[in-house]
């Protein structure tokens, strides 16, 4: 009987791929049996790392270098990606654009770098993905990271949350006009994650964020690069092949314990 969680000869491509939840996402697609394109916006130490690791999983492997808030770029990576792997089966998009402001304070370049990035790339990224499965004719699967930022609001979160928020729609909408393509749709929603730009931004009077953070999700611990990446893998897994349109909290129970959390 088939393992309804292998990829096993699936072309992947995880924008935003290089480093923490991109890298876990690269990782666990590798690891389920895919060829991994890794975009993010330039080749690095960080790049070449991934696509080492997803190679010694015995993978294919390739780096596109382009911004994907330019719709010109995403059209040229996407005809690179095709030509370097044939086809497209999978897109994980995943960069997170800008830098929480308050509202009062909210800059509109801060406003354009979350909801640039951070949505109108997933939207192009998507459209582009999208046409290329439809014309290879057997379907596929678009995940997109969203956050627990897009059900409630925190503190300065603004730019980010509404960005985060509109992914979950736009998954929703990408759900019913491709699923008679059977391309299907889905959005994951990470927690506080154990990523150096959470972790390692002190919290105020204490110098740790940890504890402030933890104490008040239910597993009292933070998800992992890993934890997304084998989330992401599984919705696009023939395991979840009557999944499509959802938004899957990995959140440690975050959501569901939010009136006590700050």
């Amino acid at each position: 009987m088939p393992d309804p969680h292998s990829l096993e000869g699936k072309k992947a491509l995880v924008t935003g791929g290089k480093r923490r939840i991109g890298r876990g996402i690269c990782l666990a697609l590798a690891e389920a049996g895919c060829d991994v394109g890794v975009n993010d916006l330039e080749r690095d130490a960080d790049g070449e790392e991934t696509l080492r690791l997803i190679r010694e999983r015995g993978r294919e492997a390739e780096l596109f270098a382009a911004d994907i808030s330019d719709s010109s770029q995403v059209e040229e990576m996407f005809a690179a990606f095709l030509e370097r792997f044939g086809r497209i089966d999978i897109l994980a998009n995943n960069p997170f654009g800008g830098t929480g402001q308050s509202f009062l304070e909210l800059t509109e370049e801060n406003w354009d770098a979350n909801l640039d990035i951070g949505l109108k790339g997933f939207f192009l990224c998507s459209q582009q993905a999208a046409r290329a499965m439809v014309e290879q004719g057997d379907g596929g699967c678009i995940v997109s990271t969203s956050s627990v930022h897009a059900r409630r609001a925190w503190k300065d979160d603004t730019a980010y949350g509404t960005a985060k928020a509109g992914i979950l729609r736009l998954t929703q909408s990408m759900a019913v006009d491709l699923g008679p393509h059977g391309i299907r749709c889905n959005a994951i929603m990470p927690g506080y994650m154990n990523t150096d730009h959470v972790l390692g931004t002190p919290a105020p009077k204490t110098g740790s964020i940890r504890k402030e953070l933890f104490d008040g999700v239910p597993l009292r611990r933070p998800g992992t690069p890993e934890d997304i990446g084998r989330a992401a893998a599984f919705l696009c897994s023939p395991a979840a092949g009557c999944i499509t349109g959802v938004s899957l909290q990995v959140d440690g129970g975050l959501l569901a314990a939010s009136p006590g959390v700050p």
